[in-house]
């Protein structure tokens, strides 16, 4: 009689995806850090008009704690591309909330929550309602194309997209990161000994401010001569 194999000798039926979780983490890492060091290149050549000797400078005055103002900044100051593209992903991640499998669901609750309330303070703070009301036409779109024969073109394209919505989304930061010059901090009226400057102060040393003129210059200010900022 032939001895039947035993459990250790039997090899799993699906080796692929058992490792397929720990890939996907380390993926999705690697992805987050690629993205994050993207972004700070392009923001600091950016607010340096491209100038590299300027965004040179301009780097000196980051830390490691400035990630999050920089991000947060950023997308205040650039408030009118954000919009765009809010009317662009937003619908994408509610669609992909709403009829992509289940995995993908519970990944774009936070994001999708996110844009709303962005969405909201965009709508409330510049009266553009058209921000929701482009937003809502493509996400019926998106509704409508999903009630077609499941063979149609234009489903395997919605579908293709809501896959990538990670994707879109990460692109849709760098091109904030990009085309957005102004700074991550506000404008000041800076009154000196010199006389008035309006500036963008990146960053606060002892003895001396470090700031971003409108025309993209790096100027070192001795606190000293500083007599007010508005």
């Amino acid at each position: 009689m032939t001895d039947m194999p035993s459990s250790s000798d039997v090899a799993p039926a699906h080796p692929d995806r058992e490792a397929a979780p720990p890939r996907a983490k380390v993926g999705a890492g690697t992805y987050a850090a690629a993205l994050a060091f993207a972004f700070l290149i392009l923001r600091v050549f950016a607010v340096s008009g491209y100038n590299w000797d300027t965004a040179f400078l301009v780097s000196t005055t980051l830390g490691l704690d400035d990630g999050l103002a920089l991000l947060f900044g950023s997308l205040m100051a650039g408030h009118l591309l954000v919009g765009i593209l809010l009317v662009l992903l937003l619908p994408i991640m509610v669609a992909t909330y709403l009829w992509a499998p289940v995995g993908h669901r519970s990944a774009m609750a936070l994001p999708a929550f996110i844009g709303l309330v962005m969405m909201a303070a965009l709508t409330i703070s510049f009266s553009w309602w058209w921000l929701p009301l482009g937003s809502a036409a493509l996400l019926a779109l998106f509704g409508v194309v999903r009630r077609r024969p499941e063979s149609t073109v234009l489903r395997r394209a919605s579908t293709a997209v809501m896959s990538r919505v990670g994707m879109l989304a990460g692109i849709a930061i760098l091109v904030v990161a990009a085309l957005i010059q102004t700074p991550w901090v506000p404008l000041e009226r800076i009154e000196t000994t010199d006389g008035m400057l309006s500036a963008y102060v990146l960053s606060v040393d002892s003895g001396y401010l470090n700031v971003l003129t409108e025309d993209h210059e790096f100027k070192i200010i001795i606190s000293a001569d500083v007599l007010s900022r508005d």
